[in-house]
């Protein structure tokens, strides 16, 4: 009988594992898919994990036991040490900077399906304190739009996240994997998530943590945790004890369930660009000849008359020599005073993006510009290059190959058609 209800239970929590995985709306739920080449080489790198990526400038680390770096190694880095929860590969993520000393971070990715009206779901993540960190925070949360929230500047986000800890706890645990989750009625049509630390420093809570003896060196000033396993699911799939976090009122206990195991999640092919010549032929093809025929002429041989219809040979036409790609023809126009990339140009950047994955060495400096009439917007050359630059990282572009400056006004490239003048150039190095 006692094995017989041991073997209940493991069915009911291999099935429990199976639902949560097939109804997971979060891609990439637990980094693993790094792609064909994948390799953490430096902070900052979470873009490997597609479809993850930083929501503003200071870029959240990724952390893999297959790397080229042992400072972003699993499981002893230079954090501290944790396995991973589930799989090989976590990320790393700072909630708290004590006194501005470090910058926060800030994790986001579009849901595989938008979210319906009226389901609940569980949203939830998992985390471990980093050992080297000195200050344990409240305030981890997620931040739940309609669309991708991206912020082209270092400084903090202040929102109000729908998930958060009811009991505002600051979360202490290392060596240990603790959940973060709550319920969410969707509106419908909500699409991305972020996960980070939306209050005023003022309004965040901390602990000050000791180093454990089993490390050496120098904390670091701020509050920073591993990141494992994160999951959107509608609670009618897995029930509403799998969202329950923490001790609430109602003497209800703190637990944690298993969520799910990881599925590497088969990326989008790129869409072919396929450039059209004039006659509606594509570049590389043979080019079409007509024939080209003459009226008919008289011709008189031996007192008799003969109509005769003579064809001239076609000239033979080179098919038209395909433009060698340099970045430095690069051209991204703005609609006047905004500073992101319209939808037209996404295959422009994406062309962009593929040379310079392919050209490890080059280096470019994308150049922000703006014209007379955009003045009174506050540093738009300096925001337009940032999100590009943010849009290039997404797209899998090393940070080390994109320098960004902003020349604001100070060169227009023309004086009638001001509007020519709210672009951003790319330069190679």
């Amino acid at each position: 009988m006692k094995k017989l209800s041991l073997l209940v239970v493991g069915f009911a929590i291999a099935m429990l594992s199976v639902a949560q995985e097939e109804h997971n709306l979060v891609p990439n739920p637990s980094f693993e898919d790094l792609g064909k080449k994948g390799k953490v080489t430096e902070k900052g790198q979470v873009y490997l994990a597609k479809p993850w990526s930083s929501v503003t400038m200071n870029p959240v680390d990724l952390y893999s036991e297959s790397n080229k770096n042992d400072d972003f190694a699993i499981p002893v880095n230079k954090r501290g040490e944790e396995k991973a929860r589930t799989g090989t590969n976590y990320a790393g993520l700072n909630f708290y900077g004590h006194k501005g000393k470090e910058p926060r971070t800030y994790l986001g990715i579009e849901l595989l399906k938008a979210m319906e009206e009226g389901t609940q779901y569980c949203v939830k993540f998992h985390i471990s304190m980093s050992d080297m960190s000195k200050y344990a925070v409240n305030n981890l949360g997620v931040y739940i739009d309609f669309e991708t929230l991206a912020e082209p500047s270092d400084g903090n986000i202040y929102k109000d996240p729908q998930i958060i800890s009811v009991t505002k706890m600051i979360y202490k645990k290392q060596y240990s994997w603790t959940p973060v989750c709550a319920t969410y009625t969707a509106k419908g049509g909500e699409s991305f998530i972020a996960i980070g630390n939306f209050a005023q420093d003022a309004d965040t809570k901390y602990d000050q943590v000791r180093l454990s003896r089993e490390f050496t060196g120098r904390q670091t000033y701020d509050g920073y945790y591993y990141i494992d396993d994160v999951s959107v699911i509608p609670t009618e799939k897995i029930g509403d004890k799998d969202c329950a976090c923490e001790r609430i009122a109602g003497g209800q206990m703190k637990t944690e369930y298993k969520t799910f195991e990881t599925t590497l999640v088969e990326q989008k092919t790129s869409q072919k660009v396929t450039y059209v010549n004039s006659d509606g032929s594509k570049a590389g093809d043979k080019p079409k000849v007509e024939e080209q025929k003459e009226e008919a002429k008289t011709v008189e041989e031996g007192g008799i008359v003969y109509k005769k219809a003579n064809i001239t040979e076609p000239e033979k036409v080179e098919p038209p020599k395909e433009k060698v790609y340099s970045p430095n023809d690069v051209v991204i126009y703005y609609e006047d005073k905004e500073f992101k990339v319209s939808d037209s140009d996404q295959a422009a950047i994406a062309k962009l993006a593929g040379y310079l994955k392919t050209n490890k060495v080059v280096v470019v400096q994308l150049q922000g510009h703006a014209s007379s009439s955009e003045s009174s917007v506050s540093s738009i050359g300096k925001r337009r290059v940032a999100l590009l630059r943010l849009e290039l990282t997404k797209l899998g572009v090393p940070t080390t190959q994109l320098k960004t400056v902003s020349f604001g006004t100070t060169k227009p490239s023309d004086t009638i058609d001001i509007s020519k003048n709210q672009r951003v150039t790319v330069k190679t190095l």
